[in-house]
């Protein structure tokens, strides 16, 4: 009976991190989705809602990260580029950090240019604060782990990152 009662408490456990963790990567997955489908609609206030405080802070702030955005995203549409499609993959395995949970996701960039397309495949670092439920994003285009966690010391240094391929050039045809 004792044995009985162990495995049924064990099974509990086991179901429920279970769901706890699926119903995370939901929650990263749908948010992830939400920040790509705003950067692909010029959409500035969204992209700044998702993005981690600690970024938007080391911008100047909310309007000025807006700002920045704006003018950066702004200057691409005056050069007749635009985005074409951004999308997101599976996450990586969810690592608690003290209270803070953290993953990198991988993300495929393609932009419209003239005479053709550039497609990159880079990584986005999502973060929650609150178990799971909400998630925030940093691009880690370009950077390696060591380099954000000068700027992000709290960073796991079990996430790994990987090292960012090339752009791709896809001439029109």
């Amino acid at each position: 009976m004792k044995y009985l009662f162990f495995f049924f408490m064990l099974a509990t456990l086991t179901i429920t991190a279970f769901a706890q963790t699926a119903s995370q990567i939901i929650a990263i997955k749908t948010q992830a989705n939400i920040m790509v489908t705003a950067m692909k609609k010029q959409d500035y206030k969204t992209l700044v809602k998702m993005t981690y405080p600690k970024a938007i802070a080391m911008a100047g702030g909310d309007a000025k990260m807006l700002e920045s955005m704006s003018k950066g995203l702004g200057q691409m549409k005056t050069n007749g580029i635009s985005f074409s499609n951004v999308s997101v993959g599976e996450p990586s395995a969810i690592i608690t950090m003290g209270k803070q949970l953290q993953c990198t996701i991988p993300d495929k960039l393609e932009m419209k240019i003239m005479g053709g397309l550039i497609a990159t495949n880079s990584t986005i670092i999502g973060i929650s604060d609150d178990k799971g439920k909400n998630w925030t994003f940093i691009d880690a285009a370009g950077k390696d782990l060591a380099t954000l966690r000068k700027v992000i010391p709290t960073l796991s240094n079990k996430l790994v990152i990987p090292k960012m391929q090339q752009p791709q050039f896809v001439m029109d045809k």
